[in-house]
């Protein structure tokens, strides 16, 4: 039975694109973005808590994303006063308080689609007509249409899914997809929080010199082998020197309020980390142990290891600790080098990240977070257009509760 038999409808050009907006509108709807596959751990706990950024305001035309810092508590008349023997009371005075800096991050535009020609459809059992006729489709035509834009929008929506958290992993200065033009590439997490802390701009605020001498507070905490935030070459850590340099970053970590909640290992650093467990003789304090009612939080540890995805069966201060299957697509992308340095270079394969995500957001532009397009066909073309688009930024508005640390898994 050939395809015009079965067919007794035709769509028309517009039938087409509309049903296929309608379609990708719904899809994105009910099945959206959010719901991420397991494997993707960091994307998944950013979509959990994004916060949806209003446009405009900062500088570049209202291309900039501001967050709202304190910087410090501002100059201080603290004074311990009155004599409850003698009834008297001394003389107090007040300041001016001027705590808040703004930083500005820039947002960047994801774009991805797909396309049907005309001779692809026809050649699918789906007849067109441009004639505009009022004409109803047949039930077979449209079941086949739905089969066709089904693989294309699961398609569509994973290839984004993969494309926007690798992205969200790296530092920005090298192309993922599509080669894009001038800076036009989202900044990540490797942009936040480098393997050298005190290095570059972030949010329009430089690093090295923010706050000054005693109060350098705009900076994530690093480690590279070499000793807490101090400079130089990485060696990473061999397990018998990770626990303790682990347990130092922490501290710094929480110093200025709240510990990290998320952290995010490679496969060498994990393996660095369960032989410095077991060397520690306290394997029960970093591991789940099946049945065990001393796991930490007390949870069912099966529970979690179902719910957890990539969980390793490793804690760290009773945080789980993650293993990041992206991160060696993100070796593949930028070589290891953080802040596209050749000189801080360590294999994403051997770092791990501290991470506090009440104070790292995704921020999608409102109304702009994975919105269903549907471009004009082009009049050199017989092809229908569909896409998906984002627009939007990763932001911190505090830099010293995040640290990376990295390992040799030696």
């Amino acid at each position: 039975m050939t395809a015009t038999t079965v067919n007794a409808g035709v769509l028309t050009s517009g039938d087409i694109t509309q049903l296929g907006y309608v379609s990708l509108a719904n899809f994105l709807k009910n099945k959206p973005i959010d719901q991420i596959s397991q494997q993707r751990p960091l994307l998944k706990a950013l979509m959990a808590k994004k916060k949806p950024w209003g446009g405009g305001v900062g500088g570049s035309g209202g291309r900039m994303i501001v967050e709202q810092i304190r910087d410090s508590y501002g100059a201080t008349k603290f004074k311990w006063f009155g004599d409850s023997g003698t009834n008297l009371s001394d003389t107090v005075s007040y300041a001016n308080k001027d705590t808040i800096r703004q930083v500005y991050y820039p947002w960047n535009s994801a774009h991805d689609g797909f396309q049907f020609s005309e001779d692809f459809l026809i050649g699918n059992g789906i007849l067109i007509s441009d004639s505009g006729s009022t004409r109803n489709s047949s039930d077979a035509s449209l079941v086949q249409l739905t089969n066709i834009f089904n693989e294309a929008m699961e398609t569509l929506r994973l290839g984004f899914e993969e494309k926007l958290d690798l992205s969200l992993h790296c530092d920005g200065f090298n192309a993922i997809g599509e080669t894009p033009t001038s800076d036009a590439t989202i900044n990540g997490l490797d942009f936040i929080v480098p393997l050298h802390g005190a290095a570059g701009v972030c949010g329009s605020l430089d690093r090295a010199t923010a706050g000054g001498a005693g109060n350098y507070y705009w900076r994530n905490q690093y480690d590279n082998g070499l000793g807490l935030n101090v400079a130089g070459t990485p060696v990473p850590y061999a397990h018998a020197s990770l626990l303790k340099a682990m347990e130092n970053m922490w501290r710094q970590c929480q110093k200025n309020g709240g510990s990290p909640n998320l952290i995010l290992a490679g496969t060498d650093f994990i393996a660095g980390y369960e032989l410095a467990a077991k060397a520690s003789g306290g394997l029960s304090r970093y591991a789940v142990q099946p049945g065990s009612m001393s796991s930490p939080w007390h949870l069912d540890p099966s529970v979690e290891i179902k719910d957890g995805g990539t969980f390793t069966g490793l804690f760290f201060q009773g945080v789980p600790i993650f293993w990041d299957p992206t991160f060696d697509d993100a070796q593949g992308v930028d070589s290891g080098k953080s802040l596209n340095s050749a000189t801080y270079n360590t294999n994403w394969a051997k770092r791990c990240y501290f991470l506090n995500t009440n104070h790292l957001a995704l921020r999608p532009i409102e109304g702009n977070d994975m919105v269903a397009r549907k471009p004009p066909r082009e009049h050199t073309r017989y092809e229908y257009y569909w896409g998906l688009t984002w627009r939007g930024a990763l932001t911190a508005n505090r830099l010293n509760c995040h640290g990376v640390i990295t390992a040799s898994g030696a």
